[in-house]
């Protein structure tokens, strides 16, 4: 059996594996702290969004709204940033 049939005959099981998971809420909390903790750096949502999409998973709320939550929560640091054209989102170390 060759790739193309293969994928054909298992397209089903194979977009089930493709689907995004949501998280729960702690872990969200540790993926989002890990993600900007291994950046290093302020990343934008859109950036942390493209990480999530990579490890298939997907926060409770939309992005920003899970972000700015946390913000509130103090958990990290955010701000508007016209550099950047958006929000800009970090932990401090």
């Amino acid at each position: 059996m060759n790739l193309f049939t293969f994928v054909e005959n298992n397209a089903d099981k194979l977009a089930m594996l493709m689907e995004k998971r949501s998280l729960s809420e702690e872990e969200a909390v540790e993926l989002v702290l890990s993600i900007l903790k291994a950046a290093g750096k302020p990343l934008t949502t859109r950036e942390i969004e493209e990480e999530t999409k990579k490890r298939l998973v997907q926060c409770p709320d939309k992005t920003p709204v899970f972000l700015n939550r946390l913000r509130l929560k103090g958990m990290i640091k955010g701000q508007l940033s016209p550099e950047r054209r958006g929000w800009i989102w970090w932990v401090e170390k």
